[in-house]
C-alpha cells in the first residue's frame, strides 16, 4: 500500500507540459497567417559580452516556425496519460481499469466538443452560401463524425472542416485500442513495444522513401505515430519504478535538472538546424528522434529542481491546460476567418503581412489571440465541462442500483 501512496496519481507537471505544447501549435498557426516572427536584437552593451558565447539576440523563430512538430509532444503526452492507470495496476497491484468506463470517459471529454465545433462550422458555411451537399460533402462529414477522415486523401486535404480536427481523429482511435493495447502491453510487453516501433518506423521510411510524393497524405497517418504511443506507455512503467525505487535527493535532482537542460538544448539546437523542406517531410522524418527526446524531457521534468517543475506546475499552466482542448480545436478556424474576412480591415488583394504591414500584422495577432481564448474558456466552462460532468453523472446514476 505504501508503495501506491507513493506514486502520484496525477502528475502536475505534465499540466505545464501539455499548455507549453499547445502553445507552441498554436504560435506556429497564428505565425502562418501574421508571419510575425520572435526576432529580437539586445543592446550593443550586452551583446559585447555575449557574442563571445555566439548570442547576440533572443530568436526563437525555429520554436514557431517548427511549432507544428510539438503536435508529437501532444500525442506521446496522451499516450501517457491514457496509459498511465493501466501501468499503475501491473506496477502497483491496482485494480485493471474498466474498458467501458474508460471509453465513456473518453468519451465524455472528447467528443462534445469535437461534434459541436462541426456544427459550428457547417452552420458558419450554410450562413455563407458555400455548403454544396454534393457525394463528397457527404462522405467528408461521415468520416469526421466517424473520426476516420485521415484514412481518405480527398476528406484530409481538401475538407470542409477545420485543419486540426485530423488530431483528434488519431487520437479516437488510439482512445479505441489502448485498453487493448494495455492488455498485450502486460503479457508480451516488449513484443508490443516492438511491434508499435516496428509499424511507426516502417510507415514513416516507407512513405519517405518509396512514396514522398504521397507525403501530404501520408506524413500524419495512424500508423506513423505507434511510435510516440509505444515510448508513451514504456514512461509510464519507467516513471512509476524510478518512483517507487530511486531514493530522491540532490543528486537525483541535479541529474534530473541537466536532463531537462540538455532536452531542452537539443530541441533549441535542432530546431536552428532543420531544413526548410516540406512541412510534412520534416516532420516525419524527426518523428521518432523527437519522440526520444520529448520522452526523456517528460521522464526528467517531474525529478527535476522544484524550480523548474514549478516553472510547469503553477495556477497558470494548470489554467492553460484547463482550456488547451478548445483552444486547439477552434485557434487556426478563428485565424483563418478573421483574415478571410478581413479583420481587423485590410484593403487590396495582396493580405497585408505579404506586404510588410507590421501594424496590421499586430492588430491581427493580437485579435486572433484575444478571441481564441476567450472562446476557449466560454466553451470549456459553459460547453465543455458541464456536458462532461452531466453525462458521466447521468452513467453513474444507471450503474447505480
Amino acid at each position: 500500500m505504501s508503495n501506491t501512496i507513493k506514486v502520484d496519481q496525477h502528475i502536475d507537471v505534465l499540466d505545464g507540459v501539455r499548455t507549453f505544447a499547445v502553445g507552441l501549435v498554436v504560435w506556429f498557426h497564428f505565425w502562418q497567417q501574421s508571419w510575425l516572427t520572435p526576432r529580437l536584437p539586445l543592446p550593443s552593451s550586452i551583446t559585447d559580452i555575449t557574442r563571445y558565447f555566439g548570442v547576440t539576440g533572443i530568436n526563437l523563430e525555429g520554436f514557431v516556425r517548427y511549432g507544428f512538430l510539438f503536435v508529437d509532444l501532444l500525442i506521446l503526452l496522451s499516450a501517457f496519460c491514457n496509459f498511465y492507470p493501466y501501468a499503475r495496476s501491473i506496477l502497483l497491484g491496482e485494480p485493471w481499469p474498466d474498458i467501458k468506463r474508460f471509453y465513456f470517459k473518453r468519451a465524455a471529454r472528447i467528443l462534445p466538443s469535437y461534434y459541436l465545433s462541426l456544427l459550428v462550422m457547417l452552420a458558419v458555411k450554410a450562413g455563407e452560401g458555400n455548403l454544396a451537399l454534393d457525394p463528397f460533402f457527404l462522405k467528408d462529414f461521415f468520416t469526421h463524425i466517424t473520426c476516420i477522415s485521415p484514412f481518405f486523401p480527398d476528406t484530409y486535404l481538401s475538407s470542409n472542416f477545420n485543419g486540426v480536427l485530423w488530431t483528434v481523429q488519431v487520437e479516437v482511435l488510439y482512445y479505441i485500442l489502448m485498453p487493448w493495447l494495455a492488455k498485450l502491453f502486460r503479457r508480451v510487453p516488449v513484443l508490443t513495444c516492438g511491434a508499435l516501433w516496428g509499424c511507426g518506423l516502417f510507415s514513416a521510411n516507407y512513405i519517405l522513401y518509396r512514396h514522398e510524393e504521397m507525403i501530404r497524405v501520408l506524413g500524419n497517418h495512424f500508423a506513423t505515430f505507434a511510435g510516440c504511443y509505444a515510448n508513451g506507455m514504456l514512461l509510464c512503467m519507467l516513471y512509476i519504478s524510478l518512483k517507487r525505487n530511486v531514493i530522491e535527493n540532490k543528486y537525483t535532482c541535479m541529474a534530473a535538472t541537466l536532463a531537462v537542460f540538455a532536452c531542452l538544448f537539443y530541441l533549441s539546437r535542432m530546431m536552428k538546424t532543420l531544413s526548410a523542406g516540406e512541412l510534412q517531410i520534416v516532420q516525419l522524418a524527426q518523428r521518432f528522434e523527437l519522440s526520444l527526446v520529448f520522452s526523456c524531457f517528460l521522464l526528467a521534468l517531474p525529478f527535476a529542481w522544484k524550480g523548474i517543475r514549478f516553472l510547469f506546475a503553477n495556477r497558470l499552466m494548470f489554467f492553460g491546460a484547463a482550456i488547451s482542448y478548445n483552444l486547439y480545436l477552434w485557434h487556426q478556424y478563428i485565424a483563418v476567418k478573421c483574415k478571410e474576412y478581413r479583420i481587423p480591415f485590410w484593403e487590396g488583394t495582396l493580405p497585408p503581412n505579404q506586404s510588410g504591414d507590421t501594424v496590421w500584422m499586430w492588430k491581427y495577432q493580437l485579435l486572433i489571440l484575444l478571441l481564441s481564448f476567450a472562446a476557449a474558456v466560454l466553451l470549456t466552462y459553459c460547453f465543455e465541462k458541464p456536458v462532461a460532468k452531466f453525462l458521466l453523472k447521468k452513467k453513474k446514476n444507471c450503474i447505480t442500483p
